[in-house]
């Protein structure tokens, strides 16, 4: 993803090896990753599986969002934080990064529960509707 006036002025990407050409916004070390390989676009596409340059680490998928929107660069964005989201574009939409799995979580105790009952149905029938 690329905020509209940034793809305007560096280029939209047409290919991997466009990429090359663009600043990237990655998840940082150290602070655990809610997405698995979170940086996966530093290495697709890229010659000899060499890794690109990252020029701002941030340690949240919002953070990430955020410096997307102030024209910082690109970066990898999972598809639900942009939903409704103005000013920004998906580059390369063909291209699909590594998916990650989703759990819902809760004691063997709780799952006979009304409330976790209703709330995991909830959860579902939303997942259900999501259209990217």
């Amino acid at each position: 993803y690329g905020s509209n006036e940034y793809l305007e002025k560096n280029g939209y990407p047409k290919n991997l090896k466009d990429l090359d050409k663009h600043k990237f916004i990655t998840y940082g070390k150290g602070a655990p990753s809610p997405v698995y390989n979170p940086d996966w676009v530093l290495k697709v596409g890229s010659k000899d599986g060499k890794k690109r340059k990252s020029l701002m680490k941030v340690n949240s998928v919002y953070g990430l969002l955020l410096a997307v929107q102030s024209g910082v660069g690109l970066a990898a964005l999972p598809d639900y934080i942009t939903v409704n989201v103005p000013n920004i574009t998906k580059v390369l939409p063909e291209i699909e990064g590594p998916l990650t799995e989703t759990h819902f979580v809760y004691p063997q105790s709780l799952k006979n529960v009304g409330k976790v009952k209703a709330f995991r149905n909830f959860l579902f029938s939303k997942v259900s509707e999501w259209k990217f």
